[in-house]
């Protein structure tokens, strides 16, 4: 990381849209430069492809060692918010080896909030200690708080009802805490994607890529 890159890391900056999305309402104030943004655009060499087919891929993979995919994009404009509500801590919920809980929890380590994660798994995991593994070994390595939910009470309560449980307990404490929906999936999240189109904009009229893209293939959870 040069000394230009590093000097932007973590920076909390004033937002402008893009032209075409200006109209869009409310437009965000700020964002905080948590990835390492832009990705770049790889040729992806497939065998047996038909003629005069090429894939590129959009390699949201390299956004930053512990944060790295596309998660990091929503959290920007997430935890710009959070720090402008005067937010102490962070609620998020998700599965037990949940993207999103873990990307949450290493980005509130770098600006120094606490992270309370509900993450759903088995009864049987639930009622027992699951362990260090996959994602659950970084949030613990970050000091996240987990709190185990089984899939039942999950379905029973409701991941907003969960949340919000959480959150006044954490308010009576004394504590501010910020809640991030599943996902991190709301109108300010969205922005996250719209930079996102923006910087493939650019990358296609600036960079040195010489492909006229036809398509463009998204992957999307329900």
């Amino acid at each position: 990381m040069d000394a230009s890159t590093a000097f932007q890391f973590l920076a909390k900056r004033p937002y402008q849209p893009p032209a075409w999305a200006s109209q869009l309402s409310p437009i965000p104030s700020h964002v905080f430069s948590l990835g390492h943004l832009p990705t770049p655009i790889h040729k992806w060499n497939l065998p047996n492809l038909p003629k005069n087919t090429e894939v590129w891929l959009k390699r949201d993979d390299l956004s930053g060692m512990q944060l790295s995919g596309n998660k990091v994009r929503k959290l920007e404009f997430l935890f710009a918010d959070a720090v402008a509500q005067g937010a102490d801590c962070i609620v998020t919920i998700g599965g037990i080896q949940s993207n999103h809980c873990r990307a949450t929890a290493v980005a509130a380590k770098y600006l120094n909030l606490d992270t309370y994660l509900i993450l759903r798994t088995s009864k049987v995991l639930a009622d027992e200690d699951p362990g260090l593994t996959g994602n659950l070994l970084v949030e613990r390595l970050v000091g996240a708080h987990i709190h185990l939910v089984s899939k039942e009470e999950y379905a029973k309560v409701g991941g907003v009802a969960l949340s919000m449980i959480l959150k006044e307990k954490l308010v009576r404490e004394g504590r501010k805490p910020y809640v991030i929906p599943v996902g991190g999936s709301n109108s300010l999240g969205t922005w996250g994607y719209i930079e996102a189109i923006r910087e493939i904009e650019h990358q296609i009229q600036h960079a040195t890529l010489e492909q006229k893209f036809d398509d463009i293939v998204v992957a999307c959870g329900r």
